[in-house]
């Protein structure tokens, strides 16, 4: 008899051990995806402060291209504070010059809105409007 109720007791503790453990690991599942969610953080204007023009290869399985891809430094304030970060142009090709001049022509004007941590404004990511 005391040997059953043992068994009993045992295997609720199990259960109850695997609904503790899959209830955590939902959460943090939960508060990981959140976390990760950039939609709900403040957004600001910003001024682009520069181009660049980097490599990007694109390697398929025979043969590596080489690619460049235009990029902005977009410059923003946050809290009396200038930051900067670099932001994809949209401009790719094999012809780096003809990326340098696509981005060059944009440059007047700013097509992006930064999108940043209030509780640590340099980690920002740029949007397009």
């Amino acid at each position: 008899m005391l040997d059953r109720i043992t068994r009993r007791r045992n295997r609720h503790l199990k259960w109850g051990i695997a609904i503790v453990l899959l209830s955590t690991a939902l959460g943090s599942a939960v508060y990981l995806i959140h976390s990760g969610n950039t939609d709900a953080w403040p957004e600001t204007s910003c001024t682009v402060a520069g181009t660049r023009v980097v490599r990007a290869d694109i390697a398929d399985s025979f043969r590596t291209i080489v690619m460049y891809r235009g990029e902005y430094r977009l410059r923003y304030t946050v809290g009396g504070r200038e930051y900067y970060v670099w932001a994809n142009s949209g401009w790719s090709d094999v012809d780096k010059q003809f990326v340098q001049d696509k981005v060059d022509s944009r440059v007047d004007h700013c097509d992006f809105l930064i999108r940043y941590n209030p509780t640590r404004p340099p980690d920002a990511i740029a949007v397009h409007k």
